[in-house]
């Protein structure tokens, strides 16, 4: 089995020790340091099939080798060089103990710093932005709680990425000294021409400027004219800056940390314990609790599918009688509004490429495939932000993890914990967060679960070709809705069934795992930790899918515009119709057997409106209602193509995203080949009880 060398350093009275014990579970081995009386702790875990040795260096405060803990600590991270370093913090004391990690950083870059007691930062209202010190440092930041077990899980996935360089620092981390920079930079040319080794050439430049006398007497032994050279430059740095080069370096890290902490920590006020018994009584009560959150949690979806595509208020009025305010809404919700943002800027950017003498197939290619690509990508931020922000404030309020407690015991019957509720909820707005959001769950098993089945759960962009379908086939808005309502609740069903499924197959028949998790203290959210929240997803959103979705969207445009005559512009002669004349008897048991439909679900891979886009090319209407009309859609094809457009396979972007965080192809091809199944066995199915029944 591959072992891999962990370190765990920290300051005294940081919980190291507790996450000590509580990884390795008391299998330890103790010893002595090399030379010192101090003892060396050793213990091993298993996880994802390495084992990890991690050694518990003594408690201190710095690197300076001062005193025998810091010098065992520094030596151990130079000489043994552990393939990754866990840095204890104390979420309630940052000020004081980011300064080990600070120093640590400017030494090594395969770190992780263990965020613990976030616990008890919560309960005093203490909120700390893990992705923003995360980008800030440049290593991973895991919130914890050592001691009652909350996000070793993500700790040691932490771990494991920096240790097999999946993410952590390529160089260590840099912190400006202002005036002691030009002093470092000569004494780093003399360390250079000297032949240092074994340590980063600017970290020991600065620690012989504040004066490390250990490593003084080192260089000494090899090369003492480097040696005297650092001398002097330390005394000149002295005499120039009026002022001891150490308290100049001491005062910069602090520096470094307040700006840290001004950007990523935020103290709220919290709520009175009455009105916290009161909400208590009413999200944790066995009963009323589950029904609460789901209400909560129906009410917050109903009101971003009401910005983002003006569903379900559209309906609601046009059942009233007030179809022009209907229509008003849908103008004008964000998707439509991007949407018509998007077609103005690809006109106008094709008038311009024209009048500069473009042919039509560039033209095409930069103002529909390139630019219509990125406006696909474009038009998630607003959702996502609003999406984010909105289930941010739930969770920075403290409800959401009572709802996750409320719940637990309903996602138990199905392998899952409570945990899961979150990511399930975020899949409403969209799959790829909601994927990214498994890395909150704990256990690793019930991350791959989640991470599969997820995709079930019908996102917004489905949600918005649904409302085109159910338009165009159904005229009564009671039926629109019951539609719509029936692929959701299919499709939550369908995550849970899953997952029960999955979890008997590929883990054996273990049940879910327990629910571990802090209730926070209720409190009125901050707009600030809001921000943090939305920003930090929205940004790995584009990180992770975002270059796929432009490039492949290019890709699906060629497919679609060229063929074996080369441009065209013609859907009809282009290699995707070609592919979808192939794929259309596939679809015969579905009563969907038309080289169009196939042809707009091979769209809809890349991105699910992309059937709308295509059923208005082939028919020449915008209008995506009218476009699904002139495709000869019957109640019944519609029911059937509803059913299959909901699940016949993840987007390209989720599919990228499931592959990024879950890192197995054969997990991909089990997501995939699981919704194909079940997406053809529904469609096939209404479409033969509905043919039965005498439907079209």
């Amino acid at each position: 089995m591959r072992e891999l060398l962990i370190g765990l350093a920290g300051s005294p009275n940081v919980g190291k020790s507790t996450l000590f014990n509580r990884m390795t579970g008391g299998n330890v081995h103790v010893a002595n340091w090399a030379g010192v009386t101090l003892q060396r702790f050793e213990g091993v875990l298993t996880h994802g099939g390495v084992r990890l040795r991690i050694v518990d260096l003594p408690g201190i405060y710095s690197l300076s080798a001062r005193d025998p803990g810091e010098r065992i600590a520094r030596d151990f991270i130079i000489r043994e060089r552990p393939d990754a370093l866990i840095l204890v913090v104390d979420a309630t004391s940052l000020e004081k103990s980011l300064y080990l990690a600070v120093s640590a950083l400017e030494l090594y870059g395969r770190v992780v710093i263990a965020l613990n007691m976030m616990d008890a930062a919560e309960k005093r209202g203490i909120h700390v932005n893990a992705e923003g010190l995360e980008g800030r440092l440049g290593v991973p930041v895991v919130p914890i709680s050592a001691l009652k077990g909350i996000g070793i899980g993500k700790l040691l996935r932490a771990v494991m990425e920096v240790a097999e360089g999946r993410s952590g620092r390529k160089e260590p981390l840099r912190v400006d000294y202002d005036g002691l920079e030009r002093f470092i930079a000569r004494l780093e040319r003399v360390l250079r021409e000297g032949g240092l080794e074994g340590y980063p050439t600017r970290w020991a430049a600065v620690r012989l400027l504040e004066g490390d006398d250990a490593l003084l007497e080192e260089i000494s032994r090899e090369n003492p004219g480097v040696a005297d050279e650092a001398l002097r430059l330390r005394e000149e740095a002295r005499r120039e800056l009026a002022a001891d080069p150490e308290s100049l370096t001491i005062s910069s890290r602090y520096e470094l940390i307040e700006e840290l902490l001004r950007e990523n920590v935020r103290r709220v006020g919290l709520s009175s314990p009455s009105l916290e018994e009161a909400l208590d009584s009413l999200l944790l009560h066995p009963m009323a609790g589950p029904l609460a959150s789901i209400s909560l949690i129906m009410a917050t979806f109903l009101m971003i599918f009401t910005l983002n595509t003006g569903f379900p208020a559209n309906i609601i009025m046009r059942a009233m009688g007030l179809g022009d305010l209907a229509d008003l809404m849908e103008s004008y919700s964000l998707t439509g509004l991007l949407g018509s943002l998007f077609d103005t800027l690809s006109s106008l950017l094709a008038s311009t490429l024209r009048s500069l003498g473009l042919d039509d197939f560039s033209v095409g290619l930069i103002s529909e495939g390139i630019l219509g690509s990125l406006g696909t990508l474009l038009s998630f931020i607003p959702l996502l932000l609003i999406t984010y922000m909105i289930l941010g404030a739930l969770q920075d309020s403290g409800v959401f993890p009572r709802a996750a407690t409320s719940l637990d015991s309903f996602f138990r019957r199905f392998g899952l914990s409570g945990r899961s509720f979150f990511p399930a909820a975020v899949g409403l707005g969209c799959s790829v967060p909601a994927v990214v959001a498994t890395r909150g769950l704990e256990d690793e098993e019930e991350r791959i679960l989640v991470g599969m089945t997820e995709p079930f759960i019908p996102c917004q962009a489905r949600l918005i070709v649904l409302v085109a379908i159910a338009a165009a086939a159904f005229p009564e808005p009671l039926l629109q809705a019951s539609l719509m309502l029936s692929i959701y609740l299919i499709g939550i069903l369908m995550f849970l069934i899953s997952s029960k499924l999955l979890r008997l197959i590929l883990f054996g028949s273990r049940g879910a795992p327990e629910l571990l998790m802090e209730l926070p203290p209720y409190h009125v959210p901050s707009m600030r930790v809001v921000w943090w929240y939305a920003k930090a997803n929205t940004l790995h959103f584009l990180r992770k899918a975002g270059l796929i979705i432009v490039l492949v969207g290019a890709l699906t445009w060629l497919a679609l515009n060229t063929g074996p005559a080369g441009y065209s512009g013609d859907l009809s002669g282009s290699f995707a119709s070609m592919i979808g004349g192939l794929l259309a008897p596939a679809l015969s048991p579905a009563g969907l057997n038309d080289w169009r439909i196939a042809l707009a679900l091979e769209a809809g891979f890349v991105a699910k409106e992309g059937l709308l886009v295509v059923f208005s090319s082939l028919s020449g209407t915008p209008d995506p209602v009218a476009a699904i009309r002139a495709m000869g859609m019957t109640p019944l094809r519609a029911a059937s193509l509803a059913l299959l457009m909901s699940f016949y396979v993840p987007c390209v972007a989720t599919l990228s995203t499931i592959l990024s965080e879950l890192r197995r192809v054969k997990y991909v091809l089990i997501a995939v080949l699981m919704e194909l199944s079940v997406a053809f066995l529904l469609s096939s199915l209404i479409h033969l009880i509905g043919s039965i029944l005498g439907f079209d």
